[in-house]
């Protein structure tokens, strides 16, 4: 027995080792090379396919258990000209004639002061002789001898040229003297000047102004817009129905409705003429309408379609405060209680005193106590008196006719007065009474067809003093405040 294999067992080893081919031997060996080679293209494949994440700072990686080498790119071959054959540049084109500066172009708008004209105004402007000479006759030929009045402007539209700086060139000219008439004067190519008169079409055109009282009535509608000519109409047809004294207040609101005239290009030739108001105070509300009834003027009403105008009216100044009242009371001056016969109005020096009815005067000038004093008889029964007046109105003397309304003397402190007012009574009988318990009405009233017209006219009117545009205006500037009145303590009696 020995302890080597038998010579059986080997020969079965060797057979089965020498049966095997040669590819397959070497597959045999290689393969976990193989394995390796593919992993690593696996993994070098993942790398490139997917995006990269957002840098971030750098973090230590053990290196890899093999190095890679990856082979170098060849260098690209350098860029010939050949290359861009069929997409060469077009070359940039440029013009032969040299450039020229842009010449300046601007408005300018001067005045006529006096002594001027308008070749002298284009001489000051350095304009040159013969463009300004053609200039001015070709606006004499359009004005026709009318004259520009002193302030009036002139719009000019001037060129300046590099190669000319102190000779401007006027491109245009034009003034308008009148809202419906402009004249223009235009430069062509050629140099010379033409003229042309533009003629606007007027028409009508309805605005209202709705504000509050802040002071006096008038001013409140001024300040907002209204021509003043609209609001003293709006303050006498106000007068018969308001007492101004006890009723306005300030911050109430009014309306008044406006007819202005107007180009067909938006110029105002004519502010506006009151159409209608609306006085809305504490306890009720007041409204005018202006009508012409057939036959007969223009007049206001109210919406029943009285006429406003009553036989007196309530007061007979438009600004004013009541300082006494008729009655008994200790007298300023002479120190006892005496009857006051009549009403006193503080008012500043000079304020408009108006008739407050139809009639004729009686008497006219200085009277003791009262000052200068104007009576006026109304009817045989009915009379009334001013008195403390600094001067007595244009034409005012006994035996003339007056209109209600008219302006009879001027608020002043005359006689026995303690300063500027109006001392006013009322007479019945040739007896005083209160002057603010009189309500004599006497008005005239629409009837028939006029009432019909008024009606539809009142309707269009109530609906655009809520809808009307608004006044379009500027602001005007703040007026200066009137220094406040010297309210005079008391008044006097004195026999008439």
């Amino acid at each position: 027995m020995t302890d080597f294999p038998s010579p059986s067992g080997r020969s079965e080893s060797s057979k089965s080792a020498a049966g095997k081919s040669l590819p397959a031997l070497m597959l045999t060996l290689f393969r976990p090379f193989l394995f390796a080679t593919v992993a690593i293209g696996l993994m070098l494949g993942l790398l490139l396919v997917l995006p990269r994440p957002p840098a971030r700072e750098a973090v230590a990686t053990p290196p890899p258990s093999k190095p890679v080498t990856v082979a170098e790119a060849p260098a690209a071959p350098p860029v010939t000209a050949a290359d861009f054959r069929g997409f060469q540049p077009r070359p940039v084109e440029r013009s032969s004639e040299p450039e020229t500066a842009a010449s300046d172009r601007y408005e300018l708008t001067l005045r006529l002061e006096k002594g001027d004209t308008v070749e002298k105004m284009l001489a000051d402007i350095d304009v040159p002789e013969a463009d300004r000479k053609q200039i001015d006759d070709r606006l004499q030929a359009l004005l026709k001898k009318r004259k520009l009045a002193v302030g009036e402007t002139i719009n000019l539209t001037i060129q300046t040229l590099p190669d000319q700086p102190d000779a401007p060139r006027v491109l245009s000219l034009s003034v308008r003297p009148q809202p419906e008439r402009e004249y223009l004067i235009q430069r062509s190519d050629d140099g010379s000047y033409g003229g042309e008169e533009k003629v606007y079409k007027v028409g009508p055109r309805i605005v209202r102004v709705d504000t509050e009282t802040q002071g006096s009535l008038q001013q409140s509608g001024v300040r907002a817009g209204a021509p003043a000519s609209a609001m003293n109409d709006f303050i006498k047809a106000l007068s018969y129905d308001v007492d101004c004294q006890r009723e306005l207040k300030t911050g109430l609101r009014f309306t008044v409705l406006l007819e202005q005239l107007v180009t067909s290009d938006g110029k105002v030739t004519h502010p506006g003429r009151l159409l209608a108001g609306e006085l809305r105070l504490l306890k009720r509300t007041v409204t005018v309408v202006r009508f012409r009834p057939q036959g007969g003027a223009d007049g206001f009403y109210n919406l029943q379609g009285e006429s406003v105008v009553r036989s007196f009216l309530r007061t007979p100044m438009d600004a004013s405060q009541i300082t006494s009242r008729f009655g008994r009371r200790e007298h300023p001056i002479l120190g006892y209680s005496a009857m006051l016969a009549g009403v006193a109005f503080a008012a500043p020096q000079g304020t408009p005193v108006r008739a407050a009815g139809a009639g004729k005067v009686r008497m006219a000038g200085p009277n003791g106590g009262y000052g200068i004093f104007v009576r006026l008889d109304h009817t045989s029964e009915i009379g009334t008196g001013y008195a403390h007046l600094s001067r007595l109105g244009p034409g005012i003397k006994p035996g003339v006719t007056v209109r209600q309304g008219q302006v009879i003397g001027f608020v002043g402190s005359t006689g026995m007065s303690t300063g500027p007012h109006l001392h006013y009574e009322f007479y019945r009988g040739n007896q005083t009474v209160n002057p603010l318990n009189q309500k004599a009405s006497m008005r005239a009233v629409l009837a028939g067809k006029d009432l019909s017209l008024f009606q539809s006219l009142t309707r269009d009117y109530t609906a655009k003093l809520r809808n009307a545009p608004a006044v379009a205006q500027s602001t005007p500037a703040k007026p200066k405040e009137a220094a406040p009145p010297q309210v005079a303590k008391g008044d006097e009696p004195s026999p008439r």
